[in-house]
């Protein structure tokens, strides 16, 4: 019980702005190592740590994909630029 009472909380509009960081490319990730560095409040730095890991996880499994199926991916994206091609421009 004694542990509830230090625990600072975290406002509406401090996670609203947490968002907003996670939402922007590359910030994000500079928003996240800072937040799970220099947090005060244990709940976000376990978010930001959390973020983190779920980010090199996705990037992992987005780098065994291109090296796995980038022939399949190239063919994918020629044919899309052949069909686009076809298709006449609306003005």
């Amino acid at each position: 019980m004694s542990k509830e009472k230090n625990v600072r909380k975290i406002s509406f509009f401090n996670w609203v702005i947490t968002l907003i960081f996670s939402a922007i490319p590359g910030v994000n990730l500079l928003f996240f190592i800072g937040s799970s560095m220099f947090a005060r409040n244990p709940s976000k730095r376990t978010f930001a740590v959390a973020a983190l890991v779920l980010t090199l996880i996705v990037l992992i499994a987005l780098c065994v994909g291109v090296i796995f199926f980038g022939n399949e991916i190239v063919e994918w994206a020629e044919k899309v630029l052949a069909e686009a091609e076809k298709t006449t421009p609306v003005v």
